[in-house]
């Protein structure tokens, strides 16, 4: 926001700090110290070792001040600025010219160790890599899938957003033992595919799960079946590939529903046959890799983790390979994160896997395909549960062991804990997710949100207005939430139009739009720059009522808050400045009248506050997914 950078620019020639730090200590204040504070001088005074409050006056009496701030005064270590209106009148045009561009490719500094995501990571030039939700290929969606889902989504969307360059990609596991009796279901019950194939092969999973628990022999068959899937070569092999490739198709509706959408799929059994052999070598060679040749790993290769973060574990060290020379989760995790960094020559081929519904392609690994840019990252996050915190940990401890210490910090696990609806577990092996699925769902919220929507809205735009509020709710809810902490999903709480919610803040851009449509849009003629904003020249000239002003100072925090959310990996800091945005919006509408204001120019003024909040909502809400409807 230009305004804020020239305030930071003023304070970092007043302190010869840089201006990325002199804007970061940009906040506004509680009470009524000011309309803007600086809190540089707490970093300051560490520097200097000078009292923090004393420097504050120091700095006050140094600053060259914008035309737009009317004053600075300090309050122990902070500077407090007031702003004149001369501010909200050049905020409100500086919005208008951008428009939807508002906010956007603002992404600074740096994110320190402890920002709740496993690993430093820094913003740099670069591709980052977000891997999720890697749902095994044999099941539908249910609702802790659909947490990482958005969890995933949503960062990318920030970072996005934020001006980094972002890949989704999604990790299949075709190899597994669930795939590999899932698939002997499928040619031994006897039972045609019908309906939604996730949600039928799920169902066969659960039966043929039950057989192998229970018969030898289908445990005997079952582990064949997973030999020739990792041969590769052979029929069995070729038709489970394409029966995973459908369930993940299957799979992908459903993601579809909540604009879920994938870059690139990489297949386990194209890992297996096109770098491991190279990642192996690689990890042979390493020091901190041995093959143990006594005691209960003898045969294994084993990962000897002896750094201080696992000293107090009973058992640290990490089996890569089994004694009977398969690679464990761990190992294979390992060479693919090697392959994320471009540190293998090894590549994969590609071929389409299906056009989404945002017209974009999502490809796979494909070992008849074709070459592609995938993979090559600065940074990488996997989105996995918090109970694969270890497994995660002694990835980055074995790159920092081969010498990657900048692939090791870069690499970042985002971990979440469970959701849930109440009362509800839920368990692939014993099909307790079946009433509980992502799809079903999704349709009690539809449901749901239909019969809250006016009766006058006609049928095909009421079943669509129904389908986004019930993605924009789930959504919300599961983002809203800090990752660490347990959901208990509450439809009540999810769909209230008064709450913390999708609808509220959903709610306030549609009045805010029903506004713009009345009577804002005669105020802006002529053609904006880049025809991003409003089309118009147009310039305020009016004062500012409080209400106003409060509304505007949270409009322009925006990229902010957009960068935070972005530096952290936290989607929900978004989330609250939306909540925050729409119940100052709804104060400011409540407080001052727009279109029936009979004084010309305090009419335009709050007109270009409505259309600045309109955008800044419609932005904030894009960044994480939920849509800004015009009309509820």
């Amino acid at each position: 926001m230009k305004l804020r950078k020239e305030l930071a620019a003023a304070i970092a020639r007043a302190t010869g700090v840089g201006e990325d730090e002199a804007e970061a200590s940009v906040e506004l204040p509680k009470g009524q110290f000011g309309d803007v504070a600086s809190s540089i001088c707490f970093s300051l005074a560490k520097k200097e070792r000078k009292n923090p409050s004393a420097l504050a006056a120091e700095v006050a009496g140094r600053l060259e001040l914008p035309e737009w701030v009317s004053e600075a005064k300090t309050a122990g270590p902070y500077i407090n600025f007031f702003l004149s209106d001369a501010f909200y009148a050049k905020l409100a045009e500086e919005v208008r010219k951008e428009g939807t561009a508002y906010g956007k490719g603002t992404f600074r500094g740096k994110a320190p160790g402890g920002t709740g995501a496993e690993g430093s990571w820094k913003a740099r030039k670069g591709k980052t890599i977000i891997e999720f939700p890697s749902v095994n290929p044999n099941k539908p969606w249910h609702i802790g899938h659909l947490r990482n889902a958005l969890l995933g989504d949503s960062v990318a969307r920030v970072l996005a957003f934020s001006g980094e360059n972002i890949e989704r990609m999604d990790y299949i596991d075709d190899l597994g033992l669930q795939v590999a009796q899932s698939f002997w279901g499928y040619l031994h019950l006897g039972k045609k595919p019908s309906g939604k194939l996730d949600l039928w092969l799920g169902g066969e999973y659960v039966e043929a799960a039950k057989r192998f628990e229970e018969d030898e022999n289908v445990q005997k068959e079952v582990r064949a079946l997973v030999r020739e899937m990792e041969e590769g070569e052979g029929g069995n092999a070729r038709e489970c590939r394409k029966l995973v490739e459908k369930c993940v198709a299957a799979q992908y509706e459903t993601a579809f529903k909540f604009s879920i959408y994938h870059d690139v799929m990489i297949f386990e059994s194209d890992i297996l046959h096109t770098i491991f052999e190279e990642g192996m070598a690689r990890l042979r060679e390493n020091p901190a890799i041995v093959k143990e040749t006594e005691g209960k790993n003898a045969g294994c290769l084993v990962a000897k983790m002896s750094s201080p973060e696992f000293a107090n574990m009973e058992s640290p060290d990490k089996i890569l390979v089994r004694s009977d020379g398969t690679a464990t989760y761990t190992g294979k995790d390992v060479i693919f994160q090697l392959w994320k960094f471009d540190l293998l020559k090894s590549n994969f081929a590609y071929s389409e896997f299906m056009e989404q519904p945002n017209s974009k392609l999502c490809m796979m690994t494909d070992r008849k395909g074709k070459k592609a840019e995938f993979g090559k990252a600065r940074c990488v996050v996997n989105v996995i549960g918090m109970e694969q915190a270890y497994p995660q940990k002694v990835i980055r401890e074995i790159l920092l062991s081969m010498g990657y210490k900048k692939e090791a910090e870069n690499s970042v696990h985002l971990s979440y804990e469970h959701v849930g609806l109440e009362d509800s577990k839920f368990s692939g092996r014993q099909g307790t997710w079946v009433g509980y699925t992502t799809d079903e769902l999704y349709e009690e919220g539809v449901k749901r949100a239909e019969g809250k929507i006016k009766p006058d809205v006609p049928g095909e735009e009421r079943a669509a207005i129904a389908r986004a509020i019930a993605a924009a709710a789930i959504r919300f809810t599961m983002i809203r939430t800090t990752p660490e902490k347990r959901i208990t999903f509450r439809w009540d709480d999810a769909l209230s139009l008064e709450g913390d919610s999708a609808p509220y803040a959903i709610y306030a851009h549609a009045r805010a739009h029903k506004i713009f449509e009345k009577g804002g849009k005669g105020t802006f003629r002529g053609n904006a720059p880049g025809g991003t904003g409003a089309e118009g020249s147009w310039k305020v000239e009016a004062s500012f009522a409080p209400a106003e002003k409060e509304l505007l100072k949270k409009v322009m925090l925006l990229d902010f808050v957009v960068s935070e959310s972005a530096r952290q990996l936290r989607p929900h800091i978004v989330a609250d400045y939306c909540l925050d945005l729409a119940a100052l919006y709804n104060k400011f509408y409540n407080a001052c009248p727009i279109l029936s204001c009979d004084d010309g120019k305090t009419r335009e003024g709050r007109l270009a506050t409505n259309y600045a909040a309109k955008v800044a909502l419609a932005n904030a809400l894009g960044a994480i997914g939920v849509p800004a409807l015009e009309r509820m």
